[in-house]
C-alpha cells in the first residue's frame, strides 16, 4: 500500500479498528482524536457487555453515568478542600522578643509580645491571657497603656483592634530555667468580629514563645591545695555566689568526683548525691568545705560540681563547673607479701613490706603497716612506725627497706560476719604514712592488693549430756554418780566454722579413769567411733568432709555413749569422761595441716537441765 492509501485508510479509520501501519495510526490519531480516547470504552463495552445482557446498551450508559457521578463527587470535595478559607486566626500575626538578648537564668528580663490584626475586620472584645514557665518570678505585665487589668488571671484587655493596627505587651521577670534548656511563654488571644451576615462571632488566637537561658547567675569558684599528690587527703572548698539582683532560692550542688577519690566529711551531709544550701541574696555568696581522698592515679582529673535552682522536687541545672587538677605521683612505693601458709585463724600472719622512695626529696615519719577488712583481722590495720624502726625516721631518695609485720587473726567468725562462706581470700594491701616536706602534710602511699586463701578455720564442739535440750533423757542411771553403780552419759562432737574441705580428718579423746565405751553412738556421715583398749582412746576418721561455715551446709556430728562406775576415790569429784580431745586434718585447698582441740567432757554438765548440780560423786 503506498503512502497516499495508507494516510486515506486512517483518516477513514473507525472505532474498535486500528490501521496496521504507523503511519495510518498516526493520521487516524490526527484526524479523529475523540474517536481515539472511547476505543478503550467501546473494547470494554464489547468485552463485558455485548451478549451478556438483554439490553446491553442501556446497562453500559448507566454504569458509565453512575461512575461519572462518583468522579464528580471526589472532585467536588478535593476541589472544597484545598480552596477551604484559612481560619481567620491565621491573619493574627504575635512575635515575641526578649531584652537582654541573651536570656540569664536567675535574672530579671523583658519579654516583649508584639501583636497585629491582619484580618481586614475591627475586631472587639480583644484580651491576652497570658502562661508563664513553670517557677517564673513575674516582676511587671504591661499593655499598651501601661496597665495590668488583672493580674491574679495574667489577662490583659485590649480593647479594639482596628485592621492593620499593632500593639505590644512587656513581660518583666525571672526566668529560673536549666542553662541551655527551654523556656515556653503562651498567649492566648481572644475577640470578637462580625460576619458577612453581621453575626457576632468570638474566636481566639493560640501562640508559643521559647526562649533559651545562655549563662546563669549562680556562679560556682572550687579552691583546692596548690600542689596534689596521689592518695594524698586533701581539704577543698566551693564558693556558691549570687551574681545577680535577684535572692536565689534553694540551691543544690551534685559533685562529680575523679575516679577513686573518696569522700570523707563535708559541712553538708550528701543525701540522694547532691548537697542542698540554703537560699542567698543578691550579691551575696556562701562557702561549703569537704575533705576527701585521692585515688593512688596521677595525671590531670577533673572536679566537676553540677549546681542547680531548686523548687521542691523540680531541679534546673545551671552552668556546670569543671576543675581539672594535676595530681602528682606519690615519692613513696610500697609493696607487700604473706607467707601462705600462717594465714590461719587463730594462728599469727607473717607479712614482708617493701617501700622505696622514688621522688627527689627525703620524707619524714614514716609508718609502714598492712591493711585489710577481712573479718578474720581483729582491727584493719597494723604498721610499726620511727619508734620500732629508726630507719622510718627519714627516708631518702633512692632509699628502700623491708619491715616484717605479724598479725593475730580471730580464730573463727560468725555466718553473719561474710557473704562468701567456701574458699575465702583475704584482700590485703600494704601501705605507708609519711610527711611531705614541703608542706608538712601527712599522705599515704597503697600498694597493690593481693588476695590469698585462707587456711580454712576449725571448730571442734566436744560435749556431753544426760538429756537433750527439748528434755527426753539420753542417760541412764543415778545422778548424781553413786560408787558401785553405772551412770551412762552421751558425748557429742561438732565439727563447724570450716570454708575449706578437709581431707584425712580424725577425731579422738582419752577416756577418763573407770569409764567404758558403751558401743552405741550416731555419726552424720562416714563410719561409726572405734575404741582401741590399748590407748584407752575413742575415735572417728572421715576420709574428706565438706565446708560447713554456710547456712546450707551439713552438720558434721559424731555422737557416742560413755558408761562410768565411780570408785570409792572419786567421792566428792566430778570424773572426767574425755579428755584430751582433738581433731587433725589437711585443707584440700591450701595443703596446710589444720588441728583443733575440743573441750574436756566430765559429769559436770552445767547447761543440761536434768544433770546440772548432779555431776558430784556420792556413796
Amino acid at each position: 500500500m503506498g503512502l497516499i492509501e495508507e494516510i486515506k485508510t486512517g483518516i477513514a479509520c473507525s472505532p474498535g479498528s486500528t490501521p496496521d501501519s504507523v503511519i495510518g495510526r498516526t493520521a487516524c490519531v490526527a484526524s479523529h482524536p475523540g474517536k481515539m480516547a472511547i476505543f478503550p470504552l467501546v473494547a470494554w463495552f464489547e468485552k463485558r457487555y455485548r451478549g451478556k445482557y438483554k439490553f446491553a446498551h442501556a446497562v453500559f450508559a448507566m454504569d458509565l453515568l453512575l461512575i461519572g457521578i462518583a468522579i464528580g463527587l471526589a472532585v467536588a470535595a478535593a476541589v472544597l478542600w484545598l480552596w477551604k478559607p484559612a481560619p481567620l486566626s491565621d491573619k493574627i500575626y504575635v512575635e515575641a522578643s526578649v531584652a537582654p538578648r541573651e536570656v540569664v537564668s536567675g535574672a530579671s528580663s523583658t519579654v516583649v509580645v508584639r501583636y497585629t490584626n491582619g484580618t481586614g475586620l475591627p475586631l472587639s472584645n480583644v484580651s491576652m491571657a497570658l502562661g508563664f514557665p513553670d517557677h517564673f518570678l513575674l516582676q511587671e505585665l504591661a499593655g499598651e497603656d501601661g496597665q495590668l487589668a488583672h493580674p491574679d488571671d495574667r489577662v490583659i484587655d485590649i480593647g479594639t483592634l482596628e485592621p492593620g493596627q499593632s500593639g505590644t505587651l512587656k513581660i518583666r521577670g525571672v526566668m529560673f530555667g536549666d542553662v541551655g534548656g527551654t523556656q515556653t511563654f503562651s498567649g492566648i488571644m481572644t475577640f470578637t468580629y462580625q460576619d458577612d451576615k453581621q453575626h457576632s462571632i468570638t474566636d481566639k488566637k493560640i501562640s508559643f514563645h521559647t526562649f533559651s537561658p545562655v549563662r546563669s547567675t549562680l556562679a560556682l569558684e572550687l579552691t583546692l591545695p596548690d600542689k596534689l599528690i596521689a592518695g594524698q587527703t586533701i581539704k577543698g572548698s566551693i564558693a556558691y555566689r549570687n551574681t545577680g539582683e535577684i535572692d536565689f532560692p534553694q540551691i543544690s550542688i551534685e559533685p562529680e568526683w575523679p575516679d577513686g577519690f573518696t569522700l570523707l566529711s563535708s559541712d553538708v551531709a550528701l543525701k540522694k548525691g547532691a548537697w542542698t544550701l540554703p537560699a542567698i541574696v543578691a550579691g551575696e555568696e556562701g562557702v561549703l568545705a569537704f575533705e576527701g581522698r585521692l585515688s593512688d592515679a596521677d595525671g590531670d582529673v577533673p572536679f566537676i560540681f553540677h549546681p542547680s535552682f531548686t523548687f521542691g522536687e523540680d531541679l534546673y541545672r545551671q552552668e556546670t563547673l569543671t576543675h581539672t587538677a594535676q595530681i602528682a605521683p606519690l615519692p613513696v612505693l610500697v609493696s607487700h607479701s604473706v607467707s601462705a601458709d600462717t594465714l590461719r585463724p587463730g594462728g599469727t600472719a607473717t607479712f614482708t613490706v617493701e617501700y622505696k622512695n622514688i621522688g627527689e626529696l627525703t620524707v619524714r615519719d614514716a609508718s609502714v603497716g598492712v591493711y585489710s577488712d577481712s573479718p578474720f583481722f581483729q582491727k584493719r590495720e597494723y604498721a610499726v612506725d620511727a619508734t620500732a624502726h629508726p630507719e622510718l625516721k627519714e627516708i631518702e631518695p633512692g632509699e628502700s627497706g623491708t619491715v616484717t609485720i605479724n598479725i593475730p587473726l580471730r580464730s573463727a567468725i560468725q555466718q553473719s560476719e561474710t557473704s562468701v562462706y567456701e574458699n575465702i581470700q583475704v584482700v590485703t594491701h600494704g601501705f605507708a604514712t609519711f610527711i611531705m616536706p614541703e608542706n608538712d602534710s601527712a599522705v599515704t602511699s597503697r600498694g597493690k592488693d593481693i588476695a590469698t586463701t585462707l587456711v580454712t578455720p576449725l571448730v571442734l564442739d566436744s560435749f556431753g549430756r544426760y538429756a537433750a535440750p527439748t528434755g527426753d533423757q539420753l542417760g541412764r542411771g543415778p545422778l548424781p554418780p553413786l560408787v558401785g553403780e553405772e551412770t551412762k552419759y552421751w558425748v557429742f562432737w561438732n565439727v563447724r566454722g570450716t570454708t575449706n574441705p578437709i581431707t584425712n580428718v580424725h577425731i579422738e579423746g582419752t577416756l577418763g579413769s573407770g569409764v567404758h565405751f558403751t558401743g552405741k553412738q550416731t555419726v552424720s556421715q562416714n563410719g561409726g567411733v572405734s575404741f582401741d583398749a590399748a590407748t584407752n582412746t575413742i575415735s572417728w576418721f572421715a576420709a574428706r568432709i565438706d565446708p560447713t561455715l554456710s547456712p546450707s551446709a551439713q552438720i558434721i556430728g559424731v555422737a557416742f555413749e560413755l558408761g562410768i562406775t565411780p570408785s570409792a576415790s572419786q567421792v566428792g569429784t566430778t570424773p572426767p569422761l574425755l579428755n584430751n580431745v582433738r581433731i587433725t586434718g589437711t585443707d584440700a585447698t591450701t595443703g596446710a595441716f589444720v588441728s583443733a582441740s575440743g573441750s574436756a567432757v566430765s559429769t559436770n554438765l552445767p547447761l543440761d537441765a536434768m544433770a546440772a548440780g548432779l555431776g558430784v560423786v556420792e556413796e
